[in-house]
């Protein structure tokens, strides 16, 4: 049952949800829902286009998409992700804006009660009420943007395809132009006008982004930077607060 024929379905009811597979590099083209979606992804990372605006949302993340908004995603790994839709017609106001966010532990839960919880209609006034908070985390929540990665050049996507599998690959930017059949004066154009970044930029945020997954498991942070590519730890530390102002231990205990 797609997610529209979900709502239609449970139409009665406040909030209903889904968890949705999909393997890395899958494309889900433009679409719309009559009801508001909450996206989490339990594990990997999606590339979210809403309205001309693209947005990455990672496993510790969510995305509030408004009712009838037109949007797409793009997994950028295999990813798993818990799919909320929450009914307009209830007596909560979520408000029009779409808005990606940190998922806090809090946040986190409450979605996993009202999953477990929201399609009881003995608890009618308790989803109320948690939809109420819900829509209040989400309101307070802190924004929380990712550099995209995933490039619409087919000569990016080839290496962005090959970083993604492989993300300690050091070819140089003449190596990699050599090997998509591109100038090095192209590649580092094409990044500037897709991302606002230098070639180097966009190679390391990629990295940095995979380690976040990596960052869920028990490896050490010294395993993890000697997999994405760096010559040492502290060089991966250094990268990492510079894009995410914390360090990998402190995101790891967050």
């Amino acid at each position: 049952m797609n997610a529209n024929e979900l709502i239609q379905h449970f139409s009665d009811h406040q909030v209903t949800s889904k968890i949705i597979n999909m393997p890395a590099n899958t494309v889900e083209e433009w679409h719309a829902h009559p009801w508001h979606q909450v996206l989490f992804p339990i594990s990997g990372l999606l590339q979210s286009t809403i309205e001309g605006k693209s947005i990455i949302v990672p496993h510790n993340g969510m995305l509030f998409i408004p009712a009838n908004t037109i949007h797409k995603s793009v997994s950028v790994t295999k990813t798993q992700f818990l799919a909320v839709y929450l009914n307009p017609k209830s007596r909560v106001n979520y408000g029009d804006e779409p808005k990606s966010c940190l998922l806090t532990p809090f946040l986190k839960e409450l979605i996993v009660l009202l999953v477990e919880q929201g399609l009881d209609n003995h608890t009618e006034q308790m989803t109320t009420n948690l939809l109420k908070v819900l829509r209040d985390q989400i309101a307070i929540a802190k924004n929380y943007e990712i550099p995209l990665l995933i490039p619409n050049d087919r000569r990016l996507m080839a290496i962005f395809v090959e970083l993604n599998q492989q993300p300690n690959l050091a070819l140089t930017l003449a190596e990699w132009a050599v090997k998509v059949g591109a100038s090095p004066r192209t590649l580092t154009r094409l990044c500037a006008k897709e991302f606002n970044q230098s070639f180097a930029m966009w190679r390391q945020n990629i990295r940095l982004v995979l380690s976040l997954q990596l960052l869920e498991k028990s490896m050490s942070i010294q395993n993890i930077a000697l997999d994405l590519g760096y010559q040492s730890d502290s060089a991966y530390i250094y990268a990492f607060k510079g894009l995410f102002a914390q360090t990998p231990s402190q995101y790891r205990k967050r």
